[in-house]
C-alpha cells in the first residue's frame, strides 16, 4: 500500500524529498533510498549528489567505497567535496592546478570553509592576489539577523577544520602560484557579496601566521 502511494508521486518531488534527507545526514539518504523501488529509481540524480552531507565520511577517503562517493559529489558540485579534493590535490598529490580549480569553484559557491582556506592561500601568494585573499577572508565578516556580528566564530571554526584538516594528510608540497589557473573569484556567501575592509585583515594575517607550518608557501 504505501509502495503504490509512493509511485504514485511525481519523480520531481520522490528527487526533492531524497535531496532533503540527503542533505540531513547519508544515513537519512540510503535509508530512504531502499525503503522503496521508487525512490531507488530517482537516487542518483546530480540534485542529491550536490547535496547530500557528507559529515559522516572522513576528510580523507581512505577507502574505495568513500572515493567513489567523493567523485560522485564533485561531479554533481557539491562544494564540501570540492573543498576536500581541492586541499587534498593542492597539499597532498601533487596537482596544485586542479586543486586551485576545485577550492576557486567552492569559493564562488559560498562554501564557509573554503573560502577561508582559499583566501589564506591568495594571501600567502602574495603579489597582486595578496588584495584578493584578504577581500576573500575579509567576507566572512558576517551579520545575522539581529545585527550582531559572527564573524569570529566563524573564522575559528573555519581555521579548526583547515589545521585539523591539513594534520590528517601527509604535507609534503610546496605549493606554488600556477599559470594555468586564474585565482580571482568572487565568494558568494548566502548571495552576499560583502568585500568591506575591516579588522578581519589583521585577522587574516594572524591566521597566515598560525597555518604557515602546514602550509608551505612562498610570498
Amino acid at each position: 500500500m504505501t509502495n503504490n502511494v509512493v509511485r504514485s508521486l511525481p519523480e520531481d518531488l520522490l528527487s526533492e524529498i531524497l535531496r532533503y534527507a540527503a542533505s540531513n545526514s547519508i544515513t537519512d539518504f540510503v535509508n530512504t533510498k531502499l525503503s522503496c523501488k521508487a525512490f531507488y529509481e530517482v537516487s542518483n540524480t546530480d540534485q542529491i549528489f550536490k547535496n547530500v552531507s557528507m559529515e559522516k565520511f572522513n576528510l580523507i577517503p581512505w577507502r574505495k567505497s568513500e572515493r567513489v562517493f567523493q567523485k560522485r559529489c564533485i561531479a554533481a558540485e557539491n562544494t564540501e567535496a570540492l573543498y576536500r579534493k581541492g586541499m587534498i590535490d593542492c597539499f597532498s598529490r601533487r596537482k596544485s592546478e586542479s586543486g586551485l580549480r576545485c577550492l576557486k569553484k567552492a569559493t564562488e559557491k559560498g562554501h564557509v570553509e573554503t573560502i577561508y582556506a582559499y583566501g589564506i592561500i591568495l594571501i600567502c601568494f602574495g603579489g597582486e592576489l595578496r588584495e584578493q585573499g584578504l577581500q576573500i577572508v575579509s567576507s566572512l565578516n558576517l551579520m545575522n539577523s539581529n545585527g550582531m556580528k559572527k564573524s569570529s566564530k566563524t573564522i575559528v571554526n573555519c581555521r579548526s577544520k583547515t589545521e585539523r584538516f591539513l594534520s590528517n594528510m601527509w604535507v609534503y608540497v610546496t605549493l606554488t602560484k600556477s599559470k594555468h589557473v586564474d585565482c580571482n573569484c568572487n565568494p558568494d556567501i548566502n548571495g552576499k557579496k560583502s568585500m568591506r575592509w575591516s579588522s578581519s585583515q589583521d585577522q587574516a594575517w594572524e591566521h597566515k601566521q598560525r597555518l604557515r607550518p602546514w602550509l608551505f608557501l612562498g610570498s
